[in-house]
Parts: C-alpha cells; sequence; structure tokens
C-alpha cells in the first residue's frame, strides 16, 4: 500500500521561513518602537568666551546661543567645566586650602559642575549677619523673554543690584533660545555699573585688580563662591592665555552632551 505525505518536504520548509520572517518582523517593529520613543536631544550652537584679564574687567564666561532646534529648559541641562594648567601663586586668598598647599609651578586640574536650581553662589561676608549665604545659581541668564528669578540682591534691594536690573536670570530658571546669554563674573567691585559688580561690595573684596590675577579678601572670605567661581571652579584665576578649558552641555533627559567644545582663554 502507497503512503504519501501530506505536505511536501518543500513546502513545509517554506512554511517555516515564512514564520521566521513574520517573527523577524513583529520583533523588528517593536524594537523601532521602543527607539523611536525614547526621548530625542536638542541641538545647541553656541559662542562662548572665557577670559581672564587679571582684573574684575573683562574677566568670566560667557556663552551666546546662535542657534537651537527648539528651546531648552535650563532645568534639564547641566554645565560642566574641567581644565589643567600651573599654579602660578599659592597664597591666592581665593584658592582652597589644597590647592594653597600646591608648589608653584606645579601642574593641576580644576573645573566645576552647575546644577539647575542648585545654589552654588556663596555670597561675601557682611550678608552672614543675615544668615544668607548660598543665594543664587550661576551661569545667569540674559536675552529677550527673561525675567528675574528673585532679586538679585540677597537683602532684597532691587533697585541697588546689578542683576536685578539687568534682568537675570536663575540657571534653572531660563530657557535658551537665539540670542540669549550665559554669564558669570566675578566680584570685584563697588559699583553695580561695572562688569562683574555687585551694588554694596567692599571695593577692597573679591577680584578687583588690586593683587593682580588673584581674589582679595576684605568683605570676600577664604571658601565663599562666586559666580565665575561656580563655574569654571576655585583655582580658574591661574588660567592664562593660551590654557583651553572644555565645556560640555548635557541634556539630563537623555544624558547626551549637546555642546562640547575646547575653548581657549583669552587676555
Amino acid at each position: 500500500m502507497n503512503s504519501e505525505d501530506a505536505v511536501s518536504p518543500v513546502v513545509g520548509v517554506m512554511l517555516m521561513l515564512v514564520v521566521t520572517i513574520i517573527i523577524a518582523a513583529v520583533v523588528s517593529g517593536f524594537a523601532g518602537g521602543l527607539i523611536g520613543s525614547q526621548d530625542k536631544s536638542p541641538t545647541l550652537s553656541m559662542d562662548v568666551t572665557i577670559a581672564n584679564t587679571g582684573s574684575y574687567i573683562g574677566s568670566g564666561f560667557t556663552a551666546t546661543v546662535l542657534g537651537v532646534s527648539e528651546p531648552i529648559s535650563t532645568s534639564d541641562l547641566k554645565v560642566v567645566t574641567s581644565w589643567s594648567t600651573t599654579m602660578k601663586d599659592n597664597t591666592d586668598p581665593g584658592l582652597t586650602q589644597a590647592q594653597k598647599n600646591m608648589a608653584n609651578g606645579a601642574i593641576f586640574t580644576g573645573g566645576s559642575t552647575s546644577l539647575p536650581n542648585s545654589a552654588n553662589v556663596i555670597c561675601w561676608a557682611g550678608m552672614k549677619t543675615n544668615a544668607i549665604t548660598n543665594w543664587s545659581t550661576a551661569p545667569f541668564g540674559i536675552g529677550v523673554g527673561i525675567k528675574n528669578t528673585n532679586s538679585g540682591d540677597p537683602m532684597g534691594n532691587a533697585s541697588k543690584s546689578s542683576i536685578n536690573s539687568t534682568k537675570t536670570g536663575w540657571f534653572g530658571q531660563y530657557t535658551l533660545k537665539e540670542g540669549v546669554s550665559m554669564y558669570a563674573y566675578p566680584y570685584g567691585s563697588n559699583s553695580g555699573m561695572a562688569v562683574g559688580g555687585v551694588s554694596g561690595m567692599a571695593a577692597d573684596s573679591g577680584y578687583n585688580g588690586v593683587t593682580q590675577y588673584a581674589y582679595t579678601l576684605g568683605q570676600y572670605n577664604t571658601g565663599q563662591a562666586d559666580p565665575v567661581q561656580a563655574v569654571l571652579g576655585s583655582g580658574w584665576e591661574q588660567l592664562r592665555a593660551g590654557d583651553t578649558v572644555n565645556v560640555k552641555i548635557i541634556y539630563t533627559p537623555t544624558g547626551a552632551a549637546i555642546y562640547n567644545s575646547n575653548i581657549a582663554v583669552e587676555d
């Protein structure tokens, strides 16, 4: 008696191939859906300048937005700086104690991470009577549409505050759009009209050129931080023309660096 297969081997193989292809297509579509659902990082281009003139005049950090794929809230960003240089003056009052213990000529590294809405500017000694120390978050933002986060003066004297009068937002409280600038300047002036000046600061406090390339105490105490120290880190005043600072802006929802560049220090 002759026996016949219900399905030929060729047809069986073809059916197996079809099933395999269908499964592969389903898996591929599922994986593609996962990838497509992930957050995408915006794009950002900036003009960044870091200068150290040896005085508060002309020194500091600025970053102006040249282009952006979409408005970016700084609450979704962090700014990371890093650099390496040699110790020029280990007696500078603006240094940390560990930095003061280093020999002149020694190579050391520095930098800082600025987090949104996390106070990193520590006020000068005169404000300690009001139990106020950490009172603002740098880098600050300035430009069209930016409103004051709060009074730039920890005493609330808006009429005296250079930060308030220029409608400055604290980092985490403003949005990056074309034309908006981020900045951090050192203390050192008795006039709110001066670059980096904060009204009420004694003229002998901060990075004011009394001793070039060094912080002066006065009302300003060791261990306190002004805006440029907050962004570039303690010891930034040891940087000179020819040194470079790596600046990264991280988009925290994805962890991607949407800006990453080595910036040459200017004098």
